[in-house]
């Protein structure tokens, strides 16, 4: 039973390294360009907005006085009953 445990841990161990060796390098080479995307106020490029997560945004087009204003531009179902949790985000002019 000792044996099979250590033996578990050390697996689990090793999986975590390899995928971390592997996530670390992608991270590196898309965090800088991701850093300066956030510095743009219409730009949304990482969930919370950016690496603070403030969710924060200096822009002020929408109001307590035309928020009513607004519609549905468009919508997609994807089948999913009970919806999707996740931040939208926003590069350029794609959402």
């Amino acid at each position: 039973m000792a044996m099979q445990r250590i033996g578990q841990t050390g697996l689990f161990r090793s999986a975590v390294l390899v995928v971390g060796l592997l996530v670390m390098p992608a991270a590196g080479f898309g965090s800088q360009e991701l850093i300066e995307m956030q510095q743009d106020a219409g730009s949304w490029v990482v969930p919370g907005k950016n690496y603070a997560l403030t969710r924060y945004s200096p822009l002020d087009r929408i109001s307590a006085k035309n928020v009513e204003n607004l519609n549905v531009a468009w919508t997609f179902s994807t089948g999913v009953l009970r919806g999707h949790e996740g931040t939208p985000l926003v590069v350029g002019d794609t959402m």
